[in-house]
């Protein structure tokens, strides 16, 4: 059943975690940032970890100067406008749609991760992530299964690491997928999509 237009809308957040003298001092020990997906993140370029957008997918159109990731629409009426969205039946992988940038000022190598776990909820730093994307008030619910992976998950002070993002239309990936806690639903206020930047500083 084709799949009615609509945008894939994702959010982001971020959460930094510390003690006070270490973040007056631009050190951190834990960062989480969640954003939604029409995808979305909270970003600021100068802050001790920054998250950017590529400008294309990622684009900072909000009042609050949150980041919001668009991948656009999916199914037979992504063909109304040349380039306007995904294929159905396929899988589609876009490189750095997101650039973290490790801005401590102390010299601190973090590790990069991503979750679907808010960050209120003690999120771990993946290598990837997927989430189920669904629409309810369309008789075919599946939009799309996404997923997030990080480039270099080490990331030294001053340096950056991309993170791609694949969009998976395939019906039968999408029913076999069984995450009830990474599934969401674009139609829904409580249940919006969301994707959580998670940044542990590294051992040394």
């Amino acid at each position: 059943m084709a799949i009615n237009r609509r945008n894939i809308l994702i959010g982001l957040g971020a959460l930094v975690g510390g003690g006070g003298a270490l973040v007056g001092t631009g050190a951190f020990t834990t960062v989480s940032a969640a954003r939604e997906v029409s995808v979305s993140t909270a970003g600021d370029g100068s802050a001790f970890l920054s998250i950017t957008g590529d400008g294309e997918y990622v684009t900072n159109d909000s009042s609050d100067g949150t980041l919001t990731i668009d991948l656009g629409t999916t199914g037979s009426d992504a063909t109304d406008s040349a380039g306007s969205g995904f294929n159905q039946e396929a899988v589609t992988t876009l490189s750095n749609v997101l650039t973290i940038g490790n801005n401590s000022a102390e010299n601190q190598d973090i590790t990069v991760g991503v979750s679907t776990v808010a960050p209120d909820s003690s999120p771990s730093a993946n290598k990837n992530t997927t989430m189920l994307i669904q629409d309810t008030s369309q008789d075919s619910q599946n939009v799309a299964l996404v997923t997030f992976t990080v480039g270099s998950q080490s990331v030294g002070s001053g340096s950056t690491t991309g993170v791609d993002v694949t969009v998976n239309t395939m019906s039968s990936d999408m029913e076999d997928f069984t995450n009830s806690s990474a599934t969401f639903d674009t139609n829904s206020s409580d249940n919006t999509p969301r994707l959580t930047i998670v940044a542990n500083e590294s051992s040394n």
